[in-house]
């Protein structure tokens, strides 16, 4: 027979509604403590952070073209198997607006700037760091009229050309088989090149003209000997050295002065001193013979010979 297994009937028990749990007290927050205020020294250090980037910028820029000219110059001067890496960065940076823009030539009072560009051997457009500064400044330099030179660039594309003239001294007159010929010395009795005497002498009346083989050579102890008498100089349009020893003086009224080989200087200051006390120099007089030591010699003009008026000889 079977068993009957007792079996509980679970029954729910119905939920008591569940008591209003009393309501969790908010926990309470601290009140938010003011932010600290930055301390100057922060504050400072900031600005100067923010000021400094773009100065940055530009000085990592200057570096970056400083090793780029310098790498230039340094292939350039290497193997020749490395000449073509100099020309691809010279191309890639005239690709990059490296090219020669503008050209100044400062202190070219007489120079023709056609001649220094032409020396220069660099065009409007060219690439500007395909130029070896030193041998285009060499080759200005060779240029008659030019003592010295400087090439600089001003990148990106701008070549400063500052020249020294040789300053002309006196003019220095030689004898061709077409006649004179005149041209302009400094004052070591170099002759410069390329220049107009005549025009030299318009710009600086003062120019003395010189003749004689040796006469560039002697020009600054004659001019120093002048400079010392200036009452002497003045009247003197021109002078002519004798037989490599001594110098006649011609002055502008056509007067010759003829000094000594020997103590020159005490010669000159003797005709200064008769300047001073009787215008020797202004009277009409054809030759004043100063050769013998202690001695004064005058020829005066003929009573019926023309006096020549007072002119410059050059």
């Amino acid at each position: 027979m079977p068993r009957l297994t007792a079996t509980r009937d679970v029954i729910a028990a119905p939920r008591r509604p569940a008591a209003a749990r009393p309501a969790t007290r908010a926990k309470s927050k601290k009140p938010a403590s003011p932010q600290d205020r930055l301390k100057s020294r922060t504050l400072f250090f900031r600005r100067v952070k923010r000021s400094i980037k773009p100065g940055l910028w530009v000085l990592g820029t200057c570096i970056v073209l400083a090793f780029t000219v310098k790498a230039v110059r340094a292939i350039s001067a290497a193997a020749p198997s490395q000449a073509g890496a100099a020309h691809g960065i010279i191309g890639l940076t005239a690709a990059a607006g490296f090219r020669v823009q503008t050209i100044k030539i400062i202190g070219a009072d007489t120079t023709s700037s056609d001649a220094i560009q032409a020396a220069l051997g660099v065009h409007v457009g060219d690439p500007i760091l395909n130029l070896s500064l030193n041998a285009a400044a060499a080759r200005i330099a060779a240029l008659g009229p030019v003592q010295t030179a400087v090439v600089e660039r001003a990148l990106p594309n701008t070549l400063i050309i500052s020249i020294t003239e040789r300053a002309p001294y006196a003019i220095w007159q030689t004898t061709a088989s077409d006649g004179p010929n005149f041209v302009l010395i400094d004052k070591s009795g170099n002759v410069i090149a390329d220049q107009n005497a005549a025009a030299a002498k318009r710009r600086n009346p003062n120019l003395l003209l010189l003749a004689g083989d040796d006469a560039p050579q002697n020009a600054a102890a004659l001019m120093a000997m002048l400079t010392a008498n200036q009452s002497v100089m003045s009247h003197v349009a021109a002078a002519e050295r004798v037989d490599g020893l001594r110098w006649n003086l011609i002055l502008k009224d056509q007067a010759v002065v003829k000094l000594p080989a020997d103590n020159p200087q005490q010669s000159l200051a003797q005709l200064a001193s008769l300047q001073t006390s009787m215008a020797l120099l202004d009277r009409p007089v054809e030759v004043i013979d100063l050769r013998l030591p202690g001695r004064l010699v005058i020829r005066p003009y003929p009573a019926n010979a023309a006096i020549p008026a007072a002119n410059d000889h050059t």
